[in-house]
């Protein structure tokens, strides 16, 4: 948990510092959800090499990844957003370093994903 609230601390102060601090609250959250979410897509992807066609049914798979997703959102709104919670976590984690982690985290999470599609994409093709 403090691995998400000192990147929500990060993000906080970037949107704050870019004109955004009416909705920093909101969308240093949403961008936690959605690198999350990436990661999600990336195991998936990376999982579903090794499993032949046919066995795992799309539509379970979508209503999972929108169920994830919402849950997601509604765990990270009430254990950072609900009640001004922001407030004390920016007091608590502001001086903590992690700008690189800040970084680091959706861009991992956003070459896995390609990575693990162009391999997909592959192996549909029979070049994997």
């Amino acid at each position: 948990m403090n691995l998400l609230k000192t990147l929500y601390c990060k993000y906080y102060n970037f949107q704050v510092k870019f004109g955004n601090k009416d909705i920093a609250p909101f969308s240093s959250m949403l961008i936690i959800a959605f690198t999350i979410m990436l990661y999600y897509f990336s195991a998936f992807f990376l999982t579903i090499l090794f499993i032949p066609k046919g066995i795992i049914n799309t539509k379970i798979f979508v209503y999972a990844s929108i169920s994830l997703l919402l849950a997601l959102v509604l765990v990270l709104y009430f254990v950072l957003v609900h009640k001004a919670k922001y407030k004390v976590v920016l007091k608590e984690y502001e001086n903590k370093k992690g700008v690189f982690l800040a970084a680091i985290f959706p861009l991992l999470a956003f070459l896995l994903f390609n990575a693990s599609w162009i391999l997909k994409m592959l192996q549909n093709q029979g070049k994997f």
